[in-house]
């Protein structure tokens, strides 16, 4: 009689620890998140200007530590008045108003370290990111400067888990350069060297 109470409690005790861990196991399938963005925008003739925006991203996890992640963001400032000087033609630009936009789509594998209150992460994404400016009153005769090219994002994040479906992200930064050639119209640089940061929300599922 003893014996079987003995066996009991440890098949009890042994089926209570894999539950645990079970649990402490557990991971979202996916993720969705929205957030607001700041993004330093590495452009000389604007003194690198902060523009603000907004963002949206989803990620599909392997495991509890491996996913792929996609975002996209958009950002846009207003600065004036602004003097271009355009390095091939010679032309210059005195622009009351000009409307700055830089917009990211980015796709790539993101590693998490997961734990009851906090979730770390650090990813590295790759995609296209597309610039325009645009005088805003037409009267500077420039002309919107558009293009979709080359882009990355490589940096990390804090989220704090609210319980099992929700989280606050804290924290998110990234080194976000975009490929500009014949973008930057003093000079010959082929790369802005943009710096992002992003707070907001996580949904799980």
């Amino acid at each position: 009689m003893m014996m079987r109470k003995v066996i009991l409690v440890v098949t009890m005790l042994i089926i209570a620890s894999l539950c645990a861990y079970a649990q402490d196991d557990e991971y979202p399938v996916f993720e969705l998140s929205g957030t607001y963005s700041i993004l330093v925008a590495d452009i000389d003739f604007l003194d690198n200007e902060t523009l603000h925006g907004w963002g949206i991203g989803g990620q599909v996890n392997l495991s509890k530590w491996f996913g792929i992640a996609g975002e996209y963001t958009a950002n846009h400032g207003a600065s004036g008045p602004v003097t271009i000087f355009a390095a091939e033609g010679g032309t210059v630009y005195n622009i009351p108003e000009l409307d700055t936009k830089v917009n990211y789509l980015l796709f790539g594998p993101r590693f998490s370290y997961r734990h009851k209150y906090v979730t770390v992460f650090g990813h590295w994404l790759a995609g296209a990111g597309h610039n325009k400016l645009n005088d805003e009153k037409g009267a500077a005769g420039f002309q919107d400067v558009s293009n979709w090219t080359w882009a990355m994002a490589i940096g990390g994040g804090l989220d704090i888990n609210m319980g099992k479906h929700f989280a606050l992200r804290a924290a998110q930064f990234d080194w976000a350069p975009i490929s500009a050639p014949n973008w930057d119209l003093q000079g010959s640089a082929d790369r802005l060297n943009n710096v992002r940061y992003q707070m907001g929300g996580v949904i799980k599922f």
